[in-house]
């Protein structure tokens, strides 16, 4: 018998300790202790437990129909206990024991469901029609007791936590499906544009380029200090103001009074310089095809202008421009010819005269030309006249010098008609001055500091008229310009002339006397057309006159087409002979100055 009570005790001690280890994770050790104290506890005491354990079993929902007997009253010591029959005590096996836990955790994991439907009013109940759509099995959390973990939606998360004015409908809102679908979307883009606020950038928040450093933290503020002014600031601004206001109106009175005068200062040239001419009323191009010659005939239509009309410039003619030669062909150099030592050029002298007799030889022999007369001379007279030199000697004596005289005359002559006139000699030298200017135009400007002296007018004039060079020459009490122009090889000849072999300090011999008349009279007849002062400024002094280039370049065209002489007293009238186009080559020369005294 206590052999069978050993057995029923062990049996129930093993069914109780499973079941607590599924269900209840949480006090299994407690419980393991309790099973083990319960093998040596008394009867009655094993008893009470099981029921404790069971009534814990059915709290967690956990029907037990595991039957256990209790065993019957026990009878006095003295008397024999009652025999038990071994078929009334059910052992369930671990198939039964595994199928009641699963429909434990289903009724959990079902609870746990219809809390959470009923909590939250976005997640609709599914409906139950005819036909019953299969209802999602929703996925238990891992663990189980105290040890599970709650639904998302549940958890007091930073996301989804109560606001103290946020309703229970906008606290358990969807959160935005991680796959694109249209219905998502459409629920998304419900919301109304009253609702969209613009958003502010955090600065804890926002990151910076990724070549500069992290700028999201806000700066430091930084305190200002109180600043001063310091004493007389603003008496010191209005003194400036007060000085400022005095030289503009002393600029407007030396102005006014330069005006009067007929000089004009340097702020009107400075402010001419700047200001552009207003646009023609219309363009050379459009002219011929506007009748009033303004552009307002375009708004009267098409129709008005000279397009279909007789004297209109469009015609069914094509017109061919004349091709002109590329501008860099005149700048080419012709290959020189190989020059030839003493010996060669002798050579072939020699072999083209010989041509030229043996072909003469040749014409005589065919009857073309007649023969040659014999060149009879003193020396060899006797050997060709034998017979006359003997009978009458002075009468061929005279006859022969009659005909070396006569060639002698014919040979002059020949060379008096291939002598070039003067006509012939200035056309000549005019066409090499143009050949030279064909090949580029170039401008050079000088400047002299005193150009009073006769001689040095004279040569300055003289010279560039020599040289084919063309341009102007402004004679002014305070300097003097001289610009000219034209081919290289006159501009290279006159530039060297007026910076190395004119003396500009050495003044003019005096032509009191009756010496160099005739050159003085030429002089005359050079300046006869370009009146200058003939005697120098009184008081001036040439030890320190000097003359310097100032400008030397290319150019297209000539600006004047004679070289001249002008006396210009004013800076108005210098720069009127100049033209507009030259005009700031007066400023250049007058605000000039030369590098050694920038350095005194």
């Amino acid at each position: 018998m206590d052999r069978k009570r050993h057995i029923e005790e062990d049996a129930e001690a093993s069914i109780s300790k499973k079941a607590k280890i599924d269900v209840v994770s949480a006090g299994s050790r407690t419980e393991h202790r309790l099973d083990t104290e319960s093998r040596q506890a008394p009867k009655e005491d094993l008893v009470a437990r099981a029921k404790a354990v069971a009534a814990r079993l059915a709290k967690a929902g956990i029907g037990s129909t595991t039957s256990v007997t209790t065993p019957a009253a026990v009878p006095p010591p003295s008397l024999p206990p009652k025999p038990v029959a071994t078929s009334s005590i059910v052992l369930p096996d671990k198939e039964e024991i595994a199928r009641r836990v699963a429909e434990a955790r289903q009724r959990v994991a079902n609870a746990t469901t219809q809390a959470a439907l009923n909590s939250n009013p976005y997640i609709s109940v599914p409906s139950q029609g005819k036909k019953k759509a299969p209802v999602p099995e929703v996925t238990v959390p891992q663990g189980t007791g105290l040890k599970m973990k709650a639904h998302p939606l549940l958890l007091e998360t930073a996301s989804t936590a109560a606001k103290p004015n946020q309703s229970k409908k906008d606290r358990f809102k969807p959160m935005a499906p991680k796959f694109a679908s249209t219905r998502a979307n459409a629920r998304i883009s419900t919301a109304t544009a009253s609702s969209l606020a613009p958003v502010k950038a955090n600065p804890y928040t926002t990151h910076s380029a990724p070549n500069e450093g992290f700028d999201g933290a806000p700066r430091e503020r930084v305190g200002r200090t109180l600043q001063f002014s310091t004493k007389g600031k603003y008496i010191a601004k209005g003194n400036q103001m007060r000085n400022q206001s005095q030289i503009e109106a002393l600029k407007q009175r030396v102005a006014a009074s330069a005006q009067k005068a007929g000089l004009e200062s340097s702020f009107d040239v400075v402010e001419r310089s700047f200001r552009r001419e207003p646009p023609p009323e219309s363009e050379w191009w459009d002219s011929s095809l506007l009748p009033n010659k303004t552009y307002s005939d375009v708004a009267n239509g098409v129709h008005t202008l000279n397009i279909r009309t007789d004297d209109s410039p469009i015609t069914l003619y094509i017109q061919h421009p004349i091709p002109l030669p590329p501008p860099g062909d005149k700048n080419k150099v012709e290959a020189k010819p190989l020059k030839l030592t003493t010996k060669e050029q002798k050579k072939l002298r020699k072999q083209r005269r010989a041509a030229e007799l043996q072909d003469h030889q040749d014409r005589v022999r065919m009857g073309l030309i007649p023969p040659d007369p014999p060149k009879v001379r003193m020396a060899n007279m006797v050997r060709v006249l034998t017979n006359e030199a003997v009978t009458d000697p002075t009468k061929l004596e005279a006859r022969i010098r009659r005909e070396v005289q006569g060639r002698k005359n014919a040979h002059e002559k020949a060379n008096q008609e291939r002598k070039l006139t003067a006509e012939q000699r200035h056309d000549k030298l005019e066409a090499k001055k143009i050949e030279d200017e064909r090949k580029g135009l170039y401008a050079t400007l000088f400047r002299i500091k005193i150009l009073a002296d006769p001689s040095h007018q004279f040569k300055v004039l003289k010279n560039a008229q020599q040289n084919g060079l063309t341009g102007i020459c402004i004679i002014n009490p305070n300097v003097s310009l001289v610009y000219v122009e034209g081919g290289s090889k006159g501009m290279k000849h006159y530039t060297r002339l007026m910076e190395r072999r004119i003396d500009w300090t050495q003044p003019s011999r005096r032509r009191d006397t009756g010496e160099n008349t005739e050159d003085r009279e030429e002089e005359e007849d050079a300046m006869e057309h370009d009146p200058v002062p003939t005697t120098p400024v009184e008081g001036a002094s040439l030890v320190d006159n000097r003359c310097d280039v100032l400008w030397q370049g290319g150019i297209g065209e000539h600006s004047f087409h004679s070289f001249k002489t002008v006396k210009a007293p004013t800076d108005n009238l210098a720069r009127e002979q100049l033209g507009t186009k030259l005009s700031g080559f007066w400023d250049t020369v007058k605000n000039w100055k030369p590098a050694d005294e920038d350095l005194v």
